[in-house]
């Protein structure tokens, strides 16, 4: 498969449901903490957005060149859902990955969901640098149950080059790589929702935490 789909080189699963609502898109309602979504009158059908949080970055260790390896993204699930019979739903998102600290590995993110209709992993933390070897590649997390389910990008690791006084950080990664349009798609995606943290330089330097999950809601009529 080629274009947009294709760029995301399989870590797409499933297939978008079209929205039936005839009247279009009513309101949005978007969740970056736990709560509860209660439907609006004259909503039939929600199109719902869910991201697991990011994993935070390892910390780099101390008195070598060996930086700590950046968090994994946490992973989507996209779904399309008749609310008709449903009046509310439990919106649970997934906390952020911790900043590794002292030497040690990034925590892993959180997972995210709406109510059992579909929910989303987070991203595992990075590793620590360490004397025998740079920090690893963290994974990303992985969407379930959604029309459209998607895998986070899985961080790159630290490297190091032999003999020279440095060491690179890993680079987290995400921040959104869902189907994304309007301004408030915008504004998580800006504000790093989901994506990983990046790996602490060397020297002991501390990573990065990564970011917070969320749950967009789009309602229809």
């Amino acid at each position: 498969m080629t274009g947009i789909l294709g760029s995301f080189n399989g870590r797409i699963t499933g297939l978008v449901k079209a929205s039936a609502a005839a009247s279009g898109l009513q309101s949005v309602q978007v969740f970056t903490s736990s709560g509860t979504w209660n439907r609006p009158d004259g909503i039939t059908k929600v199109m719902v957005e869910v991201k697991g949080a990011g994993g935070g970055g390892g910390a780099g260790a101390s008195g070598n060149t060996h930086a700590g390896g950046g968090g994994g993204e946490g992973g989507m699930a996209i779904e399309t859902i008749d609310v008709s019979g449903t009046a509310s739903a439990t919106v649970t998102i997934g906390a952020a990955g911790a900043a590794g600290a002292s030497q040690g590995d990034g925590g892993d993110g959180g997972s995210s969901s709406f109510a059992s209709f579909c929910s989303a992993t987070g991203g595992k933390g990075g590793d620590a640098g360490a004397s025998a070897g740079s920090g690893g590649t963290a994974a990303g997390g992985a969407g379930s149950g959604g029309d459209l389910n998607i895998a986070g990008a899985a961080s790159s690791p630290s490297q190091r080059v032999s003999g020279l006084s440095f060491g690179q950080s890993g680079a987290g990664r995400g921040g959104g790589t869902g189907a994304k349009d309007g301004e408030v798609d915008f504004a998580l995606k800006a504000a790093g929702n989901g994506g990983g943290g990046g790996g602490g330089a060397d020297s002991g330097g501390n990573g990065g935490a990564g970011g917070v999950g969320y749950v967009l809601v789009k309602e229809y009529a």
